[in-house]
């Protein structure tokens, strides 16, 4: 039933389920550190508050379409413990109850994802995630490098959609693809015009912002590679990564930004794709 939340019998994966093309996954955000888990090698930072941002997305997004849900995937257990948006040997690290875990996350999004492409022409992934990078924005990830993101517009409209995550939107879209992922249709041109009870975000790359000028940025990774562009279905993933500091450290912050992201994934997908989401 859309609006139902289906979990494991642990509580360690839950399933928001929904009935749009839009699917959210929180994959960092979890607190949970069973015994019979041991703790993981490599980055195990938390997301903090990213649950709150979907969930804020899923409130405004249900008011505004009287009664539509996006599809939501979270991870309740401490990422020192399992790493959904990684391979299954980096993500869980040969623990068999971690194991089991991962594939419940990945069952729930393949579900989801199966819920959209039978019943929807595109579907938009948003896998929310952090960043500790000195600049204070949204940094969206399309599979694109820095330096990728530093061509012209000519040489990006060359191939590199096919190298993206978002391919499939950049292939039914009037838009060229450089228009797309940073044109004044692109989610980051919508974010950056957005604002909520005060709050307005920078982001990038956007229209007038189309590079990203820092060596620590991420464009993505397991979760955009094996559901937006791997699959060649009718899936698009964007990695949406936002710092804690002034985004999601208090409770106005969080509901501003998932109020703005919100706001953007409606004009962003009607924009490209030409069809109202609600």
């Amino acid at each position: 039933t859309p609006g139902e939340i289906v979990s494991d019998g642990q509580g360690y994966i839950q399933y928001r389920v929904g009935n749009t093309p839009v699917i959210i996954t929180v994959p960092h955000d979890g607190t949970l550190v069973p015994s019979n888990m041991a703790d993981r090698m490599g980055d195990t930072e938390r997301a903090v508050n990213t649950r709150k941002v979907a969930e804020q997305f899923a409130v405004f997004f249900n008011a505004n379409s009287n009664g539509l849900f996006p599809h939501i995937i979270y991870n309740n257990l401490s990422r020192s413990k399992l790493d959904p948006d990684a391979n299954l040997m980096d993500g869980a690290q040969g623990n068999s109850y971690a194991n089991q875990s991962y594939g419940t996350y990945h069952s729930y999004l393949q579900t989801a994802i199966d819920s959209v492409e039978a019943n929807f022409d595109s579907g938009i992934l948003l896998n929310l995630v952090e960043h500790d990078n000195a600049t204070q924005q949204f940094e969206l990830g399309y599979l694109l490098s820095e330096s990728e993101l530093n061509l012209s517009d000519t040489e990006l409209n060359t191939g590199y959609s096919t190298l993206s995550s978002i391919g499939q939107v950049s292939s039914i879209s009037p838009a060229t693809f450089a228009e797309v992922i940073r044109g004044y249709g692109s989610l980051g041109s919508f974010l950056f015009g957005a604002s909520y009870n005060g709050y307005t975000f920078n982001a990038v790359p956007r229209v007038d912002a189309p590079t990203v000028n820092s060596d620590q940025y991420f464009s993505g990774g397991y979760t955009l590679t094996t559901y937006g562009k791997e699959r060649l279905g009718k899936m698009n993933a964007i990695e949406v990564a936002t710092p804690y500091s002034g985004f999601r450290d208090n409770a106005n912050a969080y509901r501003a930004v998932g109020v703005v992201l919100e706001d953007a994934t409606y004009k962003f997908y009607q924009e490209q794709i030409g069809i109202s989401l609600y």
